[in-house]
């Protein structure tokens, strides 16, 4: 895998964790239905044909995964546009932040 594409991996994994241990709702949704979670997050399922799996950790563990060796020309055009600059990561996020509808 590319740096890029390990840096844009890493950077959404680490947007993931950080709103499911603040937000229990997305935690379960996060848990239940992963491509519904990124689709909420990041306003669009960079990998929709992508299998994702959530692993809850334990106290006392820790789980290390390797992420799997995936040639460029197999990934969605979606996730190509975050790699390769085409569309910044943190643009869904500032989007997703500052057109929130205000609470009632």
């Amino acid at each position: 895998m590319s740096d890029t594409m390990t840096a844009v991996r890493n950077q959404v994994s680490g947007k993931l964790i950080e709103r499911a241990q603040t937000d229990g709702d997305f935690r379960a949704l996060l848990k239940s239905e992963p491509h519904k979670a990124l689709q909420q997050l990041l306003g669009v399922d960079p990998i929709p044909g992508f299998k994702i799996n959530v692993i809850d950790e334990k106290s006392g563990e820790i789980n290390i995964v390797l992420p799997a060796e995936i040639a460029q020309d197999e990934l969605p055009d979606e996730l190509l546009d975050l790699a390769s600059g085409g569309v910044s990561f943190s643009s869904f996020v500032l989007y997703g932040d500052n057109h929130k509808k205000p609470a009632k």
